[in-house]
């Protein structure tokens, strides 16, 4: 790509809950980095979080800022060092730098840097504590871009950082052929992990939520749904499974309730993956019964190495996320986009940002 510009289009955080459009430097590339122009970007729940200062001083470390980082775009500039990538790639882009040499990192877990913690410089996790996607272009190191296929959308991109995160689930939760499988939240995530439930094996999968979205989980394939307003989820999880419970349960809600009804509806020696996050609310869990049950609960974030299989399982139609996308709004309409979000219109499941 030629005639880059010096500034650029920007959506920026100045306060909370106050965000506006204007130019700013373009960023400057560092060893190993990539410019890249982005082509749209996903609101994420955590976005509305972060815009209303639930987790100032750490997401972000201080104001003004930029959000942004479900997203995906095309190489404009390559940075000293880097090798693999070809200015004109399609990419989509995690968000998790880890520092490469602690020992999560080395075991390739750098979702979990313990760096981190000390705030060091070596990690970063964009759209969180440094510079997002809501912008015309983006700066980021070359391992964090996996290319992306010509038959999957930008905007079909921005739902590949989550995806990768059911992915992630599936995986820590350890899902078997013939395994029937409970998702809790019909979210993006859980939209997602019903779909890659079903491509790993599972025979039955049961979406608990309300409202429209349960009829979104039946159009992605969902065999049973639950609306929880209308009864105790556990025992409808129980019903239908022959009083057994499910073998599996992904809990993608990011509610006290979620997480109760997620660790009760599993049979003995089930497995729960606790996906959402509820804010540091308390919960009350029933802890003999983990314990006699034997039941095995997994805490997942992020998406390590996950991205070249999810993108694969799109781009061969194994995964819909076309269904996913709820609307598209012009990066000078965010303000709009987050209100939609925030407001879920008719079961929204993913705003996205054209760039």
């Amino acid at each position: 790509m030629t005639d880059i510009p010096s500034r650029m289009r920007a959506a920026v955080t100045h306060d909370w809950n106050v965000i506006r459009v204007e130019q700013v430097p373009l960023p400057e590339l560092e060893p190993g980095e990539v410019l890249v122009q982005v082509g749209a970007c996903g609101i994420c729940g955590t976005d509305l979080k972060i815009v209303s200062g639930v987790y100032k001083g750490s997401w972000p470390p201080a104001l003004p800022f930029i959000q942004g980082h479900e997203w995906g775009g095309t190489v404009a500039a390559l940075g000293e060092g880097v090798s693999g990538l070809q200015v004109g790639d399609r990419v989509a882009a995690e968000n998790h730098k880890g520092c490469g040499t602690c020992p999560m990192c080395r075991q390739g877990r750098y979702n979990l840097c313990e760096v981190a913690r000390t705030k060091g410089r070596a990690y970063k996790l964009y759209g969180h504590s440094a510079p997002g996607a809501f912008a015309e272009y983006a700066a980021r190191p070359a391992t964090l871009l996996h290319p992306i296929p010509d038959n999957v959308s930008f905007e079909e991109s921005t739902i590949i950082n989550q995806g990768a995160l059911g992915l992630h689930a599936v995986r820590r939760c350890r899902i078997e052929p013939g395994d029937t499988v409970a998702v809790i939240g019909p979210g993006l995530v859980g939209m997602i992990t019903l779909q890659l439930a079903q491509a790993v094996g599972a025979v039955r999968v049961i979406v608990v939520g309300r409202g429209p979205r349960l009829d979104l989980a039946r159009a992605l394939g969902a065999d049973e749904v639950v609306d929880y307003t209308s009864g105790d989820p556990v025992e409808a999880v129980r019903a239908v499974t022959g009083g057994r419970g499910a073998d599996c349960a992904f809990e993608c809600a990011g509610t006290a309730a979620a997480v109760v009804t997620a660790t009760q509806c599993v049979r003995r020696g089930g497995r729960v993956a606790l996906v959402g996050l509820t804010g540091g609310k308390p919960i009350e869990l029933n802890t003999d019964r983990l314990t006699l049950d034997e039941i095995d609960v997994f805490g997942v974030r992020s998406s390590p190495n996950a991205y070249p299989e999810l993108i694969k399982l799109i781009a061969a139609g194994k995964v819909n996320v076309r269904r996913l996308v709820s609307a598209v709004y012009p990066l000078e309409e965010i303000n709009e986009a987050f209100a939609a979000f925030r407001s879920r219109e008719g079961g929204a499941i993913r705003m996205v940002i054209k760039i």
